[in-house]
């Protein structure tokens, strides 16, 4: 699992403070951006587990650069805003999935939504990692039934002697049904 974060802030100092909140969290894989420019750019060289905007960022407010990368990316965003624009910049980006936190931020708070956030996109890398396989498996019985129904329209075998056949060559041969309906898909076309 991708574990980098991703820290967005103008200002040095308070890069400097949140990295030092989360390296005594042992999260040491970080990345800096001083601007959304730099951010965009960033995230189009690397992945990251987690983007934590510390708005507002010198050519931008951060709550557009924050939905930008949940729609754009996979990782999970923290908007870190004033206090006084904290409840309308979660108004705009709470529905997204962004999660927002008042400043001046609160240690215990902070450490709560990067754990949440971090749980969040490794939970997302999780169901993704399922979804692929499932979409291989269905891609895997496709290319055998159409097998089976080129076997069962070329070399005139019912569907049981056309399933049997695939599974016969399978075992003989050591590979997959799927390798075995690839050759047979390629030999009958």
């Amino acid at each position: 699992m991708n574990d980098r974060i991703l820290v967005v802030s103008a200002s040095e100092k308070s890069c400097a403070a949140l990295a030092q909140i989360l390296k005594r969290y042992a999260w040491n894989n970080l990345d800096f951006a001083s601007s959304g420019v730099e951010t965009r750019r960033a995230v189009l060289r690397g992945n990251y587990a987690l983007i934590i905007i510390n708005a507002p960022l010198s050519d931008e407010q951060g709550n557009v650069l924050a939905s930008d990368m949940i729609e754009n990316t996979r990782s999970s965003v923290i908007l870190i805003a004033k206090n006084d624009i904290a409840d309308m910049l979660a108004s705009k980006v709470e529905d997204e999935g962004v999660f927002v936190i008042p400043k001046p931020i609160q240690q215990r708070q902070f450490l709560s939504a990067v754990r949440l956030a971090l749980a969040f996109s490794l939970r997302i890398a999780e169901i993704e990692k399922k979804m692929i396989n499932q979409e291989k498996k269905y891609e895997e019985l496709r290319m055998i039934s159409r097998a089976k129904c080129m076997l069962i329209e070329k070399e005139s075998m019912s569907e049981n002697e056309a399933h049997r056949f695939i599974e016969k060559q399978a075992m003989d041969r050591r590979e997959s049904r799927a390798q075995i309906a690839a050759g047979i898909i390629k030999r009958l076309m």
